[in-house]
């Protein structure tokens, strides 16, 4: 993006400040940056212009990005840090009850090619929704994602408290065409919708592989309580299989809509309250 945005000529570097990192393999049906961008001549860059260069751009170099807006904002704005919450998505594919494959059938055979690497397909095996909503509940809420998150040197020592809104579980549909009607039969589709303020490395992916644990009767769903009052990378349990990035979808950034309007008399009073606060 930033290579794209050279193509305006900017009189400083156009650095690029994204609201949301994604690990490889994750989807992003929306997301936000803010980004400083400075014309030779003191005029503003006109939205559509932007938006259009860097489109085209996208396009002619064949990346998977689409610039859908592009609004003026004050100077204090952090696409970042003042986002309010972050909603992802986690598709899951379970085989139908009274569906009973061969053990030795891959599960290949019989997922629709339109979800190849957009769903996680998994075979019922005791597969119970109810379960799995029931150990969501306890997701909810300010908590310390310690036992959820991946460790390593960097952010070992890193602050692992998080608010997690709401987690909703819902029946979907696959995304298929009338050509792979006949493979979508043998599967039923769920969405985990997960809205919180932030989240740690990996968290959603764990709370997700918990879930399915907790749906295929492997831990019950009050264990995920202990897991969470019990912080430490000793209290996960090696058995969660580690889900895959394919079915994971970031879906929006929320902000406050009065940080979406350009004001800068409102970023001047709150300049002087601050650093008066600071005095």
């Amino acid at each position: 993006m930033e290579i794209a945005l050279h193509k305006l000529h900017p009189c400083n570097y156009p650095q690029v400040i994204l609201s949301s990192r994604t690990d490889g393999g994750v989807h992003a049906l929306n997301s936000s940056a803010h980004i400083d961008l400075e014309r030779p001549d003191d005029k503003i860059y006109a939205s559509d212009s932007v938006v259009s260069t860097l489109n085209k751009f996208f396009f002619k170099n064949n990346i998977s990005i689409f610039i859908k807006d592009l609004i003026r904002v004050n100077d204090n704005f952090n696409a970042r840090h003042s986002a309010l919450s972050r909603t992802y998505l986690y598709r899951l594919a379970v085989t139908k009850p009274g569906i009973d494959l061969p053990t030795q059938s891959s599960l290949l055979q019989h997922i629709p090619v339109e979800e190849w690497k957009r769903c996680y397909f998994i075979r019922r095996r005791g597969f119970d929704i109810e379960r799995l909503k029931e150990g969501a509940k306890y997701f909810v809420g300010y908590h310390d994602f310690t036992t959820f998150k991946k460790f390593d040197k960097l952010t070992q020592h890193k602050h692992n408290r998080r608010m997690v809104y709401s987690i909703d579980v819902r029946e979907s549909q696959p995304c298929v065409t009338g050509y792979s009607s006949s493979q979508q039969t043998c599967m039923e589709y769920w969405d985990i919708e997960i809205r919180g303020r932030s989240f740690v490395h990996n968290q959603i992916r764990r709370m997700v592989g918990t879930l399915i644990a907790v749906a295929n009767g492997k831990i019950r769903p009050e264990d995920i309580k202990l897991m969470l009052q019990i912080p430490s990378k000793h209290s996960w349990h090696s058995f969660i299989e580690a889900i895959p990035p394919d079915g994971l979808y970031l879906c929006n950034v929320e902000y406050d809509p009065q940080d979406l309007i350009y004001n800068p008399e409102r970023h001047n009073i709150e300049k002087t309250v601050n650093n008066e606060f600071i005095k």
